[in-house]
């Protein structure tokens, strides 16, 4: 496939997002509970108890705040000691997150924060994990931690200073492990970005452009280390030849990495099939690594990248590749610490309706913006991804987005079906997490852990391609859909996809978990750590989708923590609820919303919002059709049940802007201390009737 059947939905990638005191003793964030032996002993969570007895839980648990209660199997505690059922988001996690602001400082290191004040240099923080950093401005400022496990590697999350004229800057910053320092080099290349909600086009990476409402504060760099103790002191340090003008440090993970992974019985190395190609060597292999594939494929065999980084940055002789195209085989690294694959044209195409499976590498790109319009695809894996196929153990960082399964018309064959993803990390792009897109069905995404996504984490678009066509010829203009794509047919319905155990922190752009129609699709057991400008849970008929329903689309067992936050017409931005409901472009319908925990959110906890004439912004058009199915739309079938709401920043309940359309369902939801009230119905938008009250709710 050529560069002209690569576009892997740009225009729908652009369109998507239109849109303290030190402790004396730092605590790790704890993941997973304590279990041991064959129940196991955990920080349960007691149910039915009262009183302050230890009752024993079940599944491994021990009950907590409950006279004979039962335990859920464990609690974690997040960031702002804020805590969840250890069976909510990433599972069995390898490494410790320490926070920052919860470690021992040194000289004159500050905490800064609590702030979500976003697009702003004198809020870094607000961008940080529980909103809250470090900031070491002088020689010798220092954060202290002591990991309770031994481990190998260290994460650093911070933010430094971009260079005058865009583009970032290299330095260093000390590792000092017992006293012995190792200097980590950290980079702010992939960070910093301009212009706020701007999107599409390289200057918003560049300051002399414009420098208003800067973004993209951090970044991360990881290493392995010598191994080192259970508690062990490791010391982050700006030393005198550290550089940059100001070192902002979020957070850092531990981990004991395993040694690489042998070749596995039915692959053969890129070594082997071509000898100039050596891990490390620095050179541009681009071409051997396409070369590479068609050799394994020929002899039956999977391709294997022993331990080293390789490098893919521009084709000679496939000139016209917008990325690598797979026709079927296994590709394998050494580990995801170990085998890294580099540079601009390491994208993952699977080509047909094959299996393809990747696992034990990671993905680094070379993204700075946003600007696949300007500078082509820059995903890590992209286009359909055949059937059957599978991404396990990858770590994908520096790209636009991580995994966007599916692409426009006319060059996707078939939908992807069946898709396995599982133990995979993502960081730092500037899209989508995972977006199961273009009629992806039957697929699965479990034990996922993402952080500082530019747009949607977790997230399935049931495009109809037909009405796209027809929406954005009228508000882009004719020429915006190809010639060969708008007479393309529709690629059917995203169904029956699964989302599972995923942890998101910090999506700077859109949503956690996002619902853009479809059927059949859930999104269980996971967890949602501060958003910067959106929804936790946005559920929205936007985008040119299917219609949703007939299957119900469900949200369950899910915790949203300082989720929500301001986007779109500044200086005076919507307020996006925690838990959005919009019916942008139509009816909202056949949703589950249960046993959810929203903590903390910026302004509502659950927002219900509508759209039409009187609500388009200034300088904005859409298709008369469009605009009629939005004042036309109804809620019908929507069930919210098993719904906390802490400390809200608004309201508890917010519903406006034609968003009290039909009905919905309330059984047990339950609003605790918000700063403005329970509920808001404003201008009196929603009759009684849209308020179908159960058993069980208060506060509202």
């Amino acid at each position: 496939m050529r560069s002209e059947n690569k576009k892997i939905a740009l225009a729908l990638a652009a369109f998507i997002s239109v849109q303290i005191s030190c402790a004396e003793a730092p605590v790790p964030i704890k993941r997973n509970p304590d279990e041991t032996g064959t129940n196991g002993t955990g920080n349960g969570t007691g149910n039915n108890g009262t009183g302050t007895g230890n009752g024993t839980g079940t599944n491994g648990g021990t009950g907590g705040s409950g006279s004979g209660g039962t335990g859920t199997g464990g609690t974690q505690v997040l960031s702002g000691n804020i805590q969840v059922p250890a069976d909510r988001g990433y599972q069995n996690i390898p490494w410790e997150e320490f926070q920052a602001e919860d470690a021992t400082l040194g000289g004159a290191a500050k905490v800064i924060g609590p702030s979500r004040k976003k697009w702003d240099i004198t809020h870094i923080e607000a961008e940080a994990i529980g909103r809250k950093a470090v900031r070491l401005d002088k020689t010798g400022d220092s954060v202290t931690f002591k990991p309770t496990k031994k481990g190998n590697s260290i994460v650093v999350r911070l933010s430094i200073p971009d260079s005058p004229n865009g583009g970032g800057i290299d330095s260093t910053i000390g590792v000092y492990i017992n006293g012995k320092r190792t200097s980590l080099p950290v980079t702010s290349r992939y960070a910093w970005s301009y212009q706020g909600g701007l999107i599409g086009d390289p200057k918003m990476d560049d300051p002399r452009v414009s420098s208003v409402s800067p973004h993209t504060f951090f970044d991360e760099s990881r290493m392995l280390l010598p191994e080192f103790a259970a508690g062990a002191e490791i010391k982050i340090q700006r030393d005198a030849e550290d550089s940059a003008a100001f070192y902002v440090i979020d957070l850092v993970d531990f981990e004991m990495v395993a040694p690489p992974v042998a070749m596995p019985a039915g692959f053969v190395s890129i070594e082997t099939l071509n000898p100039n190609v050596k891990a490390n060597d620095g050179k541009d292999h681009a071409d051997d690594i396409v070369n590479a594939v068609k050799m394994a494929k020929e002899q039956g065999k999977g391709l294997w990248f022993p331990a080293g980084k390789f490098v893919a940055t521009k084709f000679n002789s496939y000139s016209s590749n917008e990325g690598i195209d797979n026709p079927g085989i296994a590709v394998a690294g050494a580990g995801m610490w170990h085998t890294e694959l580099n540079g601009r044209r390491m994208i993952w195409f699977c080509q047909g309706s094959v299996k393809c499976t990747y696992s034990d590498f990671s993905i680094f790109g070379e993204s700075k913006a946003r600007a696949e319009e300007t500078e082509g695809v820059q995903k890590a894996f992209a286009g359909p991804q055949g059937v059957g196929s599978s991404i396990t153990n990858v770590w994908v960082e520096h790209v636009v987005s991580a995994i966007w399964v599916g692409n426009d018309p006319p060059y996707q064959t078939a939908p992807t079906k069946n898709l396995t993803i599982a133990d995979v990390r993502i960081r730092n792009t500037y899209a989508d997490g995972i977006n199961f897109d273009n009629g992806t069905s039957n697929s699965t995404a479990t034990n996922v852990h993402m952080r500082n996504t530019g747009d949607d984490g977790a997230v399935v678009w049931s495009v109809k391609w037909t009405d796209w066509v027809k929406e954005k010829s009228y508000q882009a203009g004719p020429d915006f859909i190809k010639p060969d794509g708008k007479n393309a047919p529709d690629q059917g319905v995203a169904e029956n996809n699964t989302f599972k155990h995923i942890t998101v922190q910090m999506p700077w752009r859109a949503n956690c978990f996002a619902s853009y129609g479809g059927q059949n699709n859930k999104w269980e057991k996971s967890v949602c750590e501060d958003v910067l400008t959106y929804p936790g849970i946005l559920i929205d008929n936007e985008f040119s989708p299917y219609p949703f329903g007939p299957a119900v689309n469900s949200f369950t067992d899910i915790h949203l923590i300082r989720a929500g936050g301001p986007m779109f017409l500044e200086p005076t931005p919507w307020e996006h609820g925690a838990l959005k409901f919009y019916q942008r472009e139509g009816s909202v319908t056949d949703i589950v919303v249960e046993n959810i925990d929203i903590v903390d959110p910026t302004y509502a906890g659950i927002e219900f919002k509508g759209f039409g004439t009187k609500f388009v912004p200034p300088g904005e058009k859409f298709h008369p059709d469009m605009i009629k199915d939005a004042e036309e739309a109804k809620f019908k079938n929507i069930t919210l049940k098993n719904i906390t709401i802490i400390n809200a920043g608004t309201y508890g309940i917010e519903v406006g802007d034609a968003g009290g359309q039909g009905e919905v369902s309330f059984e047990n939801v339950k609003v605790i201390k918000p700063v403005k009230g329970g509920l808001l119905n404003k201008d009196n938008n929603a009759p009684a009737s849209f308020f179908n009250k159960k058993t069980g709710n208060e506060g509202w």
